[in-house]
């Protein structure tokens, strides 16, 4: 379901970028922050974009309308912010313009993006995680969770090491190729263990 996947991998893959190119992002910060830790309902309700209609059965009750709520799972969640990820790409790139960047490709940016999203939304549906846990955590038990080995998990935690070079660059890795080839190697493990959006 590509409708789904790429305005993510878009919007937070470009606003990584902006990220590491050292612009302050304080006017968008908190909404980068809702929408890359899976808070659908409160990036919806700021950013105020369109909510599709959705026909959605839980618990017994049909339910037909175009209202995103608190409660809604994660995959319904990302459903429904799709217009705001579009209105808020939009908005972030009348702000800060093309950006250039000759070390990390648009293709990785929008890799990190899903990596990070994926893992959290997995984590969040077998309930293993609070609201705004840290990416570690989410690792961690998520690993635990799917009984993966030590060393899949260092593997997904090398991952995480790329998204924080890219946000607060401090020598995670010798170079960003390096770099690269972890957040490569982590999502394929992702890919191989199901653990995608879709």
């Amino acid at each position: 379901m590509k409708e789904l996947i790429i305005p993510f991998a878009t919007t937070v893959g470009y606003m990584l970028k902006v990220l590491k190119s050292n612009v302050k992002i304080d006017k968008f910060n908190p909404e980068f922050k809702m929408i890359r830790h899976g808070n659908y309902f409160e990036f919806i309700n700021s950013v105020k974009g369109e909510v599709p209609h959705t026909v959605v059965y839980s618990k017994g009750k049909i339910t037909s309308d175009n209202i995103a709520r608190k409660d809604d799972f994660d995959f319904l969640g990302l459903f429904n912010a799709n217009p705001s990820l579009q209105k808020f790409y939009i908005d972030c790139h009348k702000e800060y313009r093309k950006i250039t960047d000759t070390d990390i490709p648009d293709s990785i940016y929008g890799i990190a993006a899903l990596f990070e999203i994926s893992i959290r939304m997995h984590a969040n549906n077998n309930n293993l995680i609070e609201s705004r846990e840290n990416l570690v955590e989410v690792i961690n038990k998520l690993s635990k969770f799917k009984n993966l080995t030590e060393n899949e998990t260092n593997k997904l935690h090398q991952g995480r090491r790329f998204i924080n070079m890219i946000k607060h660059f401090k020598n995670q890795y010798s170079s960003w190729n390096e770099g690269i080839d972890a957040m490569t190697i982590a999502y394929e493990l992702i890919k191989e263990k199901k653990l995608t959006i879709i």
